[in-house]
This record gives structure tokens, sequence and C-alpha cells, in this order.
């Protein structure tokens, strides 16, 4: 029979259509099989954007609720005074509000001074630190405990660093559930940086165990996914910190969609090929032209959706495969939407819609050597204390009228960015005159309406020049944000930058920085001038004053660096290291027979310190000291800070026998009220008063009354300043007690100090 042409044309027919059914099924499942894993893999990218914009937004919440509590005034006095039960308190009352899992505290050189985690150390904190201010990025992972935090540290300023405060989100199986619900996959947080695997997953516990068991191949999953960690998923690790390798987030996709879906068309073709066979002859060439053709149309269309091509429509396809078609090119174009949806939510403000800080810098940064013009940088004054009268969701609605009020200014600005809070950047590249920046002031000004009330806003701007002033964009915008300052300070509206600026800020922040070096290294020593008692003409004590030689600085004044300490939150330790300077050069003197009183100059802070009289009172025991051998001085200003306190803290110095002076009396315009009231012992007669004497009678009157005075209300009087010999005649005829000044010597260091004593209570005997 098979000698037959019909039977040799049936036969060759039936193996030319098996063959080619063979062919087309292999075609029909591979290409499925290849499209299935790009469009599985696409999808777990497409989830891995998703997931990292999830923790991006988490970082920015935390930031943003972050940036409200650095800037807050009460935590940051609360910082500069060591107030540490109102520090925790704030810490913990904020992490609580925002959902924080934990909050730090750390010095300016980040030494940790608070943390909610028991536990935690300096090593655990400190490579944290050291990643977040080298690259200028506040937004990092910290790992403690075999477990990984969400971190955000952000500096606190007043207006320099006085501290980093931190907060962070536990990375554990509730934000992995969070993660799955946004994105569709399963998320596993691992964390291997103490030589074990540790997982928070939210995959069933046989799953986890797989991933665990497999945790060597974890690195190869940053570079390609894999369909076996575990079993029926593809799975791809993200690093969650650029420093720390050890960190990673893994995401898994499970394939039993696209299983189903093979394995279901499989089934199909092999029905369908059975079918063939069974009626090779019969429809065979119907079969070929009815359904082959259309399903490799349909595998093309699919491979050009897989390519990002736009294919044209299928052209006498049945309507199932039609409909699959259309489908398909939806789901494409809902994954373009998506795309866009993120870029744009990564270069924008979300409230406002505003360029964000980002976006602004590299509009700025792209525009390279053609940058010109005039950089502005607004800021709402006390919008903080706005946002705390109308609440949050007002505020909110503010900021979005005062930036839709932004795009309507004349002349419009090239760039319009919200960089944080309430500070808003402007870049006009053909510069803006001043007065039409004020006219955009009064529109900005003008009263919003929030909820039918009026809310009248207090905006400053800080100007700068662009050209002159360099390419760079980070010293740009902190030139402007100088400038800004500098108006906020000035109660002005609009403050140019003024050149030097930069160069002044820079030596203050290298000031700060250093000045705990400069401590610890010796670089700061204390100089004597001596006080000589008129009565006794002898030198009976001595001021002590701080002096510092820098080594790249050179000398710097104290006044600058001690007003620097004050502000940053370090005056604490200056006076700490100059109380145990004056203390050991006490036991010095002693040792020589040089029995005299040493005055050290306190600080406002230092005299709200209720601990400051028994911690002096315990050196001077602890050094064989008598109580008389030191004087305190302050100011009248430290006084006013908080006088209930002050006045209770000089009364324990008075009554322990430690001598208390009022310095730079008269310069103060509540002294006599102040006089009546402070447990001192002496009171010194500011220079301003002295130096004039020989040449002003008003002086000499004043200082004459001033003596009088002192000593009707039981005090000793020291006139502070005397250059000339003859001003030491008055104030002797004057009756005044003691004289401080360049007449007998300038400040000198100890070694000098001593061979001047020497000389001069020699030369001058007592009562000579």
């Amino acid at each position: 029979m098979l000698n037959s042409f019909r039977a040799r044309l049936i036969l060759v027919f039936f193996i030319v259509l098996t063959l080619v059914q063979f062919a087309t099924a292999f075609s029909v499942l591979t290409a499925t099989e290849r499209d299935n894993f790009l469009q599985q893999q696409k999808s777990l990218d497409i989830g891995a954007n998703v997931f990292l914009e999830v923790l991006s937004n988490r970082g920015i919440q935390l930031s943003q609720s972050l940036s409200v509590l650095s800037a807050d005034f009460g935590f940051k006095r609360a910082i500069a005074t060591g107030e540490q039960e109102t520090i925790e308190s704030v810490l913990s009352n904020h992490g609580s509000r925002i959902g924080a899992d934990a909050a730090v505290l750390l010095s300016p050189k980040g030494e940790l001074l608070t943390s909610s985690l028991p536990g935690l150390t300096q090593d655990d904190i400190q490579s944290l630190f050291d990643m977040t201010t080298s690259n200028n990025n506040a937004l990092a992972i910290l790992n403690f405990d075999h477990a990984s935090y969400q971190f955000v540290l952000q500096p606190v300023k007043a207006p320099t660093l006085i501290a980093w405060v931190g907060m962070g989100f536990l990375l554990d199986e509730k934000v992995a559930q969070q993660a799955k619900a946004i994105t569709g996959i399963d998320v596993s947080f691992v964390n291997q940086a103490t030589g074990r695997t540790e997982i928070a997953s939210t995959l069933s516990d046989d799953e986890k165990r797989s991933v665990v068991e497999q945790a060597s191949l974890f690195p190869s999953l940053l570079k390609m996914p894999s369909e076996n960690i575990p079993v029926d998923y593809l799975s791809m690790a993200i690093k969650l910190y650029d420093h720390n390798g050890s960190q990673l987030a893994l995401l898994h996709q499970s394939n039993l969609k696209w299983q189903q879906s093979y394995q279901h068309l499989r089934n199909n073709m092999l029905l369908i090929f059975a079918l063939t066979l069974a009626l090779a002859i019969v429809i065979a060439i119907w079969l070929s032209g009815s359904l082959t053709e259309p399903v490799h149309q349909l595998v093309t269309y699919a491979r050009k959706i897989g390519q990002g091509k736009q294919p044209g429509n299928i052209q006498g396809a049945p309507a199932e495969l039609r409909v699959l078609a259309k489908s398909l090119s939806l789901m494409r174009d809902d994954i373009e939407a998506r795309e866009k949806d993120l870029v744009y939510q990564s270069h924008h403000d979300s409230l406002t819609g505003l360029l964000n800080r980002f976006a602004a810098k590299q509009y700025l940064a792209d525009l390279k050597h053609e940058l010109a013009g005039a950089m502005v940088l607004l800021d709402i004054k006390h919008f903080r204390h706005i946002n705390d009268i109308i609440g949050f969701a007002n505020a909110d609605t503010l900021l979005v009228l005062f930036a839709r009020r932004l795009e309507q200014l004349a002349p419009t600005p090239d760039l319009l960015a919200r960089l944080d809070g309430d500070s808003f950047l402007l870049l006009y590249s053909q510069g803006i005159r001043p007065e039409h920046l004020l006219k955009s002031l009064d529109m900005l000004e003008s009263p919003f309406p929030i909820q039918g009330s009026n809310i009248s806003l207090t905006v400053r701007a800080g100007l700068l020049e662009i050209d002159g002033n360099g390419a760079d964009i980070d010293v740009l915008v902190r030139r402007a944000e100088i400038a800004l300052n500098q108006a906020c300070l000035e109660e002005q509206r609009i403050v140019s930058y003024r050149q030097g600026a930069d160069e002044k800020y820079q030596r203050e922040l290298t000031i700060i920085r250093d000045l705990p070096i400069g401590l610890a290294q010796n670089q700061l020593y204390l100089v004597f001038q001596p006080k000589v008692d008129l009565r006794l003409n002898q030198c009976t004590g001595a001021e002590a004053l701080i002096r510092w030689q820098h080594p790249t600085l050179g000398f710097i004044p104290p006044d600058e660096f001690i007003q620097l300490a004050e502000n940053s939150g370090n005056i604490d330790i200056v006076s700490q290291w100059v109380l145990q300077q004056a203390i050991k050069q006490l036991v010095a003197w002693q040792q020589r027979g040089m029995l005299l009183k040493l005055a050290i100059n306190l600080s406002a802070h230092d005299l709200v310190d209720t601990r400051l009289p028994n911690q002096i009172a315990s050196l001077l025991k602890d050094n064989n000291l008598p109580s008389g051998a030191l004087c305190i001085e302050v100011t009248e200003g430290a006084v006013m800070k908080d006088a209930q306190t002050v006045v209770s803290v000089l009364q324990r110095f008075r009554d322990m026998g430690v001598s208390v002076a009022i310095d730079d009396f008269g310069t103060g315009h509540s002294s006599l009220a102040y006089l009546k009231i402070l447990p001192v012992n002496e009171v010194k007669i500011d220079r301003s008063f002295i130096k004039d004497m020989l040449t002003n009678s008003q002086d000499v009157m004043i200082v004459n009354t001033s003596i009088q005075l002192i000593h009707g209300l039981g005090f000793t009087v020291v006139a502070e300043g005397v250059e000339e010999p003859e001003g030491v005649e008055i104030l002797r005829n004057l009756n005044c007690d003691i004289i401080q000044g360049y007449v007998f010597s300038k400040p000198l260091k100890a070694a000098e100090f001593d061979l001047w004593f020497e000389a001069f209570n020699h030369k001058n005997p007592s009562g000579a």
C-alpha cells in the first residue's frame, strides 16, 4: 500500500505536517517561555523600582519629619543646655509620632549622646555617621543587633552645627509585608553583617530556610536574577546600603502564574498536535493556514512588545488572539505610564509639584558654564510657629498656595524649586534688580485665605549674583543660604551675598570643629593678669584668661571662639578645661608659697548648672586648696539669662567661701537693680569708664559715684583696664581697692607671671 502514490502522498504530507507541528510547537513554546521569563524579569524590575521608591519615600518622610525636629527651637535649646531628660522626651515623642523604631542624638563629632536602642555603642553608630557625613547623604542603613534600620541623620544647627539627630525604621517582616502589599512581590531583608544570616521575609518558613541555605549565592543575585532561590521564584538582590554588601533586600517574583500559563499553553499545543495527527489528512491544510500562522503572528506581536516596539494589528487572527494582543498592548502602556510617574516623582516635590532639591541641582549642573544671572533663596519667617498655630494640613495648603503664587511672579524665574520645608530656590538667568525682587516679596506677603482666615507671611530673601561666584553648584547654594541667614539675623527683607562671608562661614566651621581637638592637643593655654591691692601695694590675685594659637589660623581672639563655643554647645568643655587648668595653677602657686586668689570667668550656660558648685568644692578639697583661693567672675548679661537659677548657684558659691565678682559693671541697663540681689563679694568697674579719666572729668565723677555705691553695699571695688600711672593715683584717691591693667602688666603665661610677681612684690613691700 505504501507503494501507491496516495499512500506516499499521505505519508509525505503526514511526515511534513508532523515536522511542521513539532517545529511550530517548539517555536511557540520556546518563544512563550522566553517571553514569559522576560515579562517575569520586567515585572520583577518594576517591583524593584517600586520597592526602592517605597524605601525612598519612607526615607523622605523620615527626613521631612526629622527636619521639623532639627529646626525646633526648644529641641535645639535642650541640646545646647544639655537637658538630657528633655532631649530623650522629645526624641521619644517625635519618634512615636512618626512611627520610628530608633532614635539617636550625636555630638557634632559623631559621638553617641542619646539612643533609644539599648546597648547601642559608639562603634555601632560610627560607620553610619562617617559614611553619612563624608558623602553628604542623610539616608543610610544601620546594622545593630542582627537587624537593619533604615536611618536618617540630620544636622541640628543653631545656626552652627551643635548635634546630629537621627531616626530609623526597623527593616523587619512588617515592613516587608507593607512593601509586598505595594509592589505585589515577596520581599526578604537579609543581614549577614555578623557572620550569620538573619532574614525577615514574607516567604513561608520552608522557603525562608531554603533561601538561608543558599546564602553563598546572594552576591550573584546582585548581577543576575535566579529562578531557584527559592524554587518557583525569580529572585534578585538589591544592596540596602551601597557601602555595605552584607545588608540586602531579596525580591522574589513567583513564577507560578507564568508556569501555569506555560503549562496550559503546552497542554493545549499537545491536544492540538494530537488532533492534528488524527485528522492530518482531512484538515492539515486548513489547520496550517488557519491556526499556525495566527499563532506565529501572536508570538511575533508579543516579542515586539517585549522589545518596546509598537507592532501593528494582527490581521486575520481569531478574536481571542486579538483580545490577547490588545491586553499585551495595554499592559505595555500601563508599564510605561508607571515608569513616567516614577520619574516625575523623583524630580518633583510631592506637595507643591515644584522641582525638588535633586532636580534643581541637576538643572543647575546641566547649565555648566552657561549658568549666569542671579540666584534667590526664599524663606518664610517663623513658618514653624505658623504650622503649630494652623495645623499641618492648613500649613500644607498654605505652602501649595505660596508655590502657585511663586509661579505667577514677574519677571518669571527660569528655575523654581522647593528645596525643603519653607525654603524655595529661584534662578533668574538675566538677573533681577532688588526693587523688582522687593515687588515680588510684596506679592508673596499678601494675605492667603486659609479656612476663612487671612494668613500673612513674612518672607526673607538671600540674593546671590552668580557672576564672579564660580560655577560650583554646592558653593553657589551655600552662599545663597549664607545671604538668607544674614537676612534673617539682620531682620532685613533682602540681603545680597557679601564677598568674604563664605570664608567667614568656613572659618567659623573650622573653629567649631577644631576647638575640642585644640583642647586635647594643648593648643589652648591660660595667661594671668595681675590684680594689685592699692592699700597693700601688693599683687594679691590674678585673672585667668584663655588664649588659642591655632596651627593654621594663627591666633584666634577669645571673643571669637568663646562666642562660637556658646552657640555650638561646646562652651561646657571649654569651661571645664579652664577650671581644671586654674586648679592646677593654684596648686603650683601654693607649692611655691604664692597665696593668690585666681579669678575665672563663667558663661551663662555654666551658671545654670546646679551641679557646678559641688564639683568645684570637690576639686578644691581634693587639691587641698582653700575656698578663698578661687573667684568666680560673671557678667550681668549672664545673670539675666535665668536670674532665679543663677542667683541660687552664686549664693552656693558664696556660702562655700568662693568669691563672686560682677564683671563689666556699668555696661548693662539694669546693673543697679541686680547688685542689690546678687550674692557677690566684689564689683569690677568696666574699662570704658577708666580709660579716659585723665581727660574726662565726667568719667571721674561716674567712677567716684560707683565706688561709693559699691562700698556702701559692702563690696570690694576692682578697676580694670588701667593703663597710666596717673590713673592709679586717681583711683587711689577715690579709695578704689584693687587695680587690674596694663599699667602693671599685660596678661602673662604662668612662668612669666611667677617672675613678675616676685619682682613686683619685692620692689613694693606691703604698705609702701
